[in-house]
């Protein structure tokens, strides 16, 4: 479980970072923003769908293979707008987007609860294991 937690926090800090913008200057950043947030809400409708272990592995599956494909734009845009790293005080053009990035989040942690009564299974675990390994990835 200590695992998930992580993943999940690591899916906030970065729906947090990667605030979609407003204009021109961060429209990539707006781009990669609205695919990861969808990615987060598919992941949050499968997870809430979830009536069994295996449903629940490929849910989390589907997350990964999903992140798998968004990190790479992710730290592409990070590296380019360092700025966006102090979200506490994100530019004004920002804000809104990020309140829209930390309700997506409020909502993953729920749909994550949802998980608890499958959480001993093996298949699970190891879906858990592969999206812990991948989240690790984004703070490198």
């Amino acid at each position: 479980m200590k695992k998930g937690l992580i993943a999940v926090l690591l899916s906030l800090v970065a729906t947090t970072f990667f605030i979609g913008g407003c204009g021109e200057k961060y429209s990539d950043v707006k781009k990669v923003n609205e695919e990861y947030v969808q990615l987060i809400e598919d992941y949050i409708s499968d997870l809430n769908k979830a009536t069994s272990a295996k449903e629940a592995a490929k849910a989390i599956n589907a997350f990964s293979d999903g992140m798998e494909k968004v990190l790479p734009e992710m730290k592409k845009v990070a590296q380019k707008y360092p700025e966006l790293k102090n979200n506490a005080t994100p530019p004004d053009e920002l804000k809104e987007s990020q309140m829209k990035a930390e309700e997506t989040g409020k909502k993953m942690v729920g749909a994550m609860m949802k998980l608890m009564p499958y959480m001993r299974d093996p298949e699970v675990q190891k879906a858990q294991k592969r999206l812990s390994t991948i989240m690790m990835k984004m703070t490198k």
